[in-house]
């Protein structure tokens, strides 16, 4: 017997619901891998298998920039080196000198003038009283010259001695300062006798009074090295040229860049993949947070999963061209586009969460710049620019908006640029402040002409209406309802009410309010092809059904629905609108043809399911409430009498009945989101139905026109 096997679309279906849990972390797999993938180059640059005195087959140049710690402290040693040894001048020694002359010639004094003692005694006294260092000759002209002459000779020695020494006596030049005594006694008018006393009394007080001082030396030196800047291995700088034969400097060099290939390093492997994994489980947390239902939505996930890779892509390619010149590209990522493009098709809580996770991706693909894993002035930027343009096309209501928006991301990333900028003045230089204003003021320009092109890319892909396609479907100018507007006016302002019931229903329950009402509008453009036989274009006209069978009648109301969808394709209308068009009546009953039919039968057989719309039922919520609505505003439109208890029983009922009849069994609403739609529905025909007061006639006028007086 042959097996009969199962349809390929069923075969898939199963397989899905099968594997469907486990859908949301592939996607997130997927994303975590391309992630590491991205950021591998940026956290472990190409290495290469070398040593000294080895031919390099390539040109190596620096992937990023490093401060070369050797050469920079050999740098700093040599500049502490060239720096002087510090003294300070002891300015006690020169007192204690100026003294030490004082008393000398007190003694001097003494002696010379005791007339009991021999020139012998007053030699030998002196010497004692002094030193036996100075001359013979000193002492026996010191003893010689007349009493009234020594304050003379006292004053140019202490002159002598009190300027030399206040100019600062160091060990080195001693002999120098005391030959100036030389140069000075030259010049003075004394004796010959008296200078010579002068000059070897002199050259003897003239001792060192510069200290050597190691503390300030140190300090000094210690200055020096903090003034050389560190020596940087600039990104660009050519280490190694091919053909050349690598040196020990270079091979060191290569090092400091991690160039050089060590057996068995998976530490910067693996360093970013607990990386990568700490972004996945935070992302995975924050949209369980925020957006629980996108796990149970995998196209949706999908679509943001695929935002944030497009983004990061583009971010990667914009990292390849930075380099010295271009230091700054980074300020050029375009952030701003994922975080729009998740505003509008999903919501502005995961775009927010989205540049979160761009925002550490920017500050490790754009660290090339700095020796440092992490640079945080892209990741601040990156931020500050995605979560503003994020915020402003929060409830936008035209195209235009995204522009706006870019344009405000420019303006709001220029302000970390320059504030970076000043809080760093030492790497400050305006050429460089004016390229990353420049940056700054592209990136955000740049995202919004991307989320222009891409938008409508995504929305067709993944079938999702943004709110700024919605607003375009649902101006009153769309060729569409206009010409809904001139063949069926009747229609057109039914479906205006129908809108505005639905939105506000839908809106009370939590759905997609702006879906509902768009949906609405366009619910029954199948009309036009027949306008005059549905009721709201029959103004002052016959009734076309009164000459026909309830089976034509049937089958031409029935027809509507799936003439719409056609009208909707051809005019390229979303699927969810179609949808909207096809499942608002679901499969109800046309109980007024139907009953026609069977008082006209004459014993025949009238077959129900034949005068019931072919479906399908609503399979989401906004079809649904906008079928409610359809059928409601029809049916208050035909009561006499409108009261408030009457338009609520008659919203009850057809609800009831529909919920009887199973029209709600596919769409998931619940009996609660039921109950507030009716209420949400009534407030709002009440107030379309409202009494109003009754004005009565104006009298007629006793005043004569024309008449003046007096």
């Amino acid at each position: 017997m042959k097996e009969i096997s199962e349809p390929l679309p069923n075969r898939f279906g199963i397989i899905y619901l099968q594997y469907k849990k486990y859908i949301p972390f592939v996607l997130y797999a997927i994303f975590g891998v391309a992630f590491y993938l991205l950021l591998l180059n940026h956290v472990l640059p190409k290495q290469y298998e070398l040593k000294p005195g080895m031919v390099s087959k390539e040109t190596i140049i620096a992937p990023v920039t490093k401060i070369d710690e050797v050469a920079t402290k050999q740098a700093r040693n040599r500049a502490a080196a060239a720096v002087p040894d510090q003294y300070y001048k002891d300015d006690k020694i020169t007192e204690n000198q100026i003294k030490l002359i004082d008393n000398i010639f007190a003694d001097a004094r003494r002696n010379i003038t005791d007339k009991s003692l021999k020139e012998e005694e007053k030699i030998s006294n002196l010497k004692d009283a002094i030193s036996k260092d100075l001359s013979q000759e000193f002492y026996l002209k010191l003893v010689r010259i007349p009493p009234d002459e020594l304050q003379n000779l006292r004053m140019e020695t202490r002159n002598i001695v009190n300027e030399i020494l206040s100019d600062g006596v160091k060990q080195e030049n001693l002999a120098e300062k005391r030959d100036l005594v030389d140069r000075k006694i030259a010049l003075s008018s004394l004796s010959s006798n008296a200078r010579f006393i002068v000059r070897e009394l002199a050259r003897k007080c003239i001792i060192v009074n510069e200290v050597y001082d190691e503390k300030k030396t140190e300090k000094m030196r210690e200055v020096a090295r903090e003034e050389v800047e560190a020596i940087q291995i600039r990104k660009g700088q050519i280490i190694v040229s091919a053909g050349e034969e690598i040196t020990t400097d270079q091979y060191r060099k290569l090092q400091v860049l991690g160039l050089i290939k060590e057996k068995n390093n998976p530490w910067p492997y693996l360093g970013l993949a607990l990386l990568t994994g700490l972004m996945l489980k935070l992302l995975f947390f924050y949209i369980r947070r925020f957006h629980p239902k996108m796990h149970e939505d995998h196209p949706k996930l999908l679509m943001f999963i695929l935002i944030l890779l497009l983004t990061l892509l583009s971010m990667k390619i914009i990292a390849i061209g930075q380099n010295l010149k271009w230091s700054t590209l980074g300020y050029f990522a375009p952030v701003s586009f994922g975080a729009m493009l998740i505003t509008l098709l999903i919501n502005v809580e995961l775009a927010f969460g989205g540049v979160m996770v761009l925002g550490v991706a920017a500050s490790i693909l754009f660290n090339n710049e700095n020796h440092m894993l992490f640079d945080f002035r892209f990741a601040l930027v990156s931020f500050i620019s995605g979560a503003t343009s994020a915020f402003a096309l929060a409830g936008v209501k035209r195209r235009s908006s995204i522009l706006q928006a870019g344009l405000i991301a420019s303006l709001t990333s220029v302000v970390p640029i320059i504030a970076i900028s000043f809080m760093n003045p030492s790497d400050m230089n305006w050429q460089t402040l004016l390229m990353s204003t420049g940056f700054g003021m592209a990136n955000g320009i740049f995202s919004a002409v991307l989320t222009i092109g891409f938008l409508p890319i995504f929305e067709s892909m993944f079938g999702i209406l943004s709110p700024l396609r919605l607003l375009e479907l649902g101006n009153p100018n769309h060729p569409l309802l206009r010409k809904l507007l001139i063949e069926a006016p009747g229609t057109y302002h039914h479906s205006v009410i129908v809108g505005n019931l639905s939105e506000a229903a839908a809106e009370a329950i939590g759905a997609d309010g702006l879906l509902a009402r768009v949906g609405a509008y366009y619910h029954d453009v199948g009309k036009i092809k027949r306008p005059q036989f549905f009721i709201e274009n029959q103004i002052n006209r016959q009734n076309p059904h009164d000459k026909i069978s309830p089976n034509l009648s049937k089958t031409i109301i029935i027809s509507h629905a799936r003439d719409g969808v056609e009208l909707l394709k051809q005019y390229k209308i979303p699927k969810p609108i179609q949808d909207i068009a096809a499942q608002h009546h679901g499969t109800t009953l046309i109980k007024y043809f139907y009953y026609k039919a069977l008082n006209e039968c004459n014993g025949c057989k009238v077959i129900e399911e034949d005068y019931r719309y072919p479906g399908p039922k609503a399979q989401f919520k906004e079809a649904a409430i906008v079928g409610i609505c359809d059928c409601v505003e029809a049916a208050v439109r035909s009561l006499a009498r409108p009261t408030p208890s009457r338009i609520e029983n008659l919203v009850r009922k057809i609800i009831r009945d529909r919920l009887e009849d199973g029209q709600f069994d596919e769409c998931h609403l619940t009996l609660k989101e039921l109950d507030i739609v009716a209420k949400s529905v009534c407030e709002t025909l009440q107030g379309i139905f409202h009494s109003r007061i009754e004005y009565p006639d104006e009298p007629k006028s006793t005043v004569v026109k024309g008449v003046k007086h007096g």
